[in-house]
């Protein structure tokens, strides 16, 4: 009988160890788990790095996923979550938000976690990003938008009809009809109709007194005629040509100016505040920028006006030599 005991009673006091043993290592498990996260902090990049309140805190993992809103100063705490690497993500209102932040999380440790937010940009901070500077280079830019608009409207109201007007010119001479001509020229009133009108007129003139001009008098007129209205093409382009060189050279003073206050900033305090050290160079990076910005379109486009003049002149100047040819062909007519 004692033989049939002992052994009855060493399998159960074996078998209540291994449970008891089973049971003490899950509630060590269950104390590791509810301990394994991540807790940190919040905060802006601004100077002194001031905590961002009540922010949005994410975090995605291969199992665990789920999200928390950080406290008044900042502070967030994710915990009983399975180790891994897990991805968060962090918003606030006024704030950038920032996407994919890895944060890898161990077994029975709290990870510690710190996340610097910007805030969002504005135009009123935007603009102040550029300090002084920002007031010549804003006014470059209205400048040169103003004035690259209205050549564009001019060159499209000065160059309209062209080939219409120089038809109806050619016809009417081709029939003798000078009047026609002048008549063509004053309903278009383009600088290519006031010019072909000048030497038509002094043609007429010739014909009323008697006496015929010479080729040279009318070529001489159309010139004086072009003289007065080439300008009209020039107006405002030595704006934009100024532009072009002046801006660039604002967004030079900005970044010395920049660098100027960086410098201070390292001699003051050392490079113990990067948020501050880092406020000047931003300056002058921004204000090169920003010249560059702008002197590059305001230069193409001072070239394309710069072609749209010459090749204008040109045809000013081939429309008045075709019409002092059929004037002095319909005199050898006669």
């Amino acid at each position: 009988m004692r033989r049939t005991v002992f052994p009855v009673i060493g399998v159960l006091l074996g078998l209540t160890c291994v449970a008891w043993m089973a049971h003490a290592q899950e509630e060590a498990m269950d104390a590791d788990f509810s301990r394994t996260g991540f807790r940190g902090t919040i905060a802006s990049t601004e100077s002194g790095n001031p905590p961002v309140p009540n922010a949005t805190v994410q975090y995605t993992g291969a199992e665990d996923s789920g999200e928390v809103t950080a406290g008044k100063t900042g502070e967030f705490e994710i915990s009983g979550i399975r180790p891994g690497t897990y991805l968060i993500s962090v918003s606030s209102e006024k704030y950038k938000t920032r996407t994919s932040i890895p944060v890898t999380v161990v077994s029975g440790a709290m990870t510690p976690t710190e996340v610097k937010l910007r805030r969002r940009e504005t135009l009123v901070t935007f603009a102040g990003k550029f300090g002084w500077v920002g007031v010549p280079l804003l006014l470059c830019s209205v400048g040169a938008v103003t004035f690259i608009i209205e050549r564009l409207w001019a060159y499209s109201r000065l160059n309209s009809g062209r080939e219409e007007l120089t038809d109806q010119v050619y016809n009417a001479l081709s029939q003798d009809n000078v009047m026609e001509a002048i008549q063509a020229c004053e309903e278009q009133s383009t600088p290519m109709a006031n010019v072909l009108k000048a030497g038509l007129l002094r043609y007429n003139q010739g014909l009323v007194s008697g006496q015929k001009p010479s080729k040279a008098d009318l070529q001489e007129t159309m010139q004086e005629g072009a003289m007065l209205e080439i300008p009209e093409y020039e107006r405002n382009l030595t704006w934009l040509s100024m532009i072009a060189v002046v801006a660039p050279l604002f967004g030079l003073l900005g970044t010395v100016m920049g660098m100027i206050k960086s410098f201070t900033v390292i001699a003051l305090e050392g490079t113990n505040d990067p948020n501050a050290l880092a406020g000047g160079i931003s300056e002058a990076l921004y204000t090169t920028a920003g010249g560059l910005t702008i002197a590059a379109p305001t230069l193409v486009f001072y070239a394309i006006f710069e072609n749209i003049v010459n090749s204008s002149t040109m045809q000013i100047e081939v429309a008045a030599t075709d019409t002092v040819n059929a004037l002095m062909s319909s005199d050898r007519s006669e």
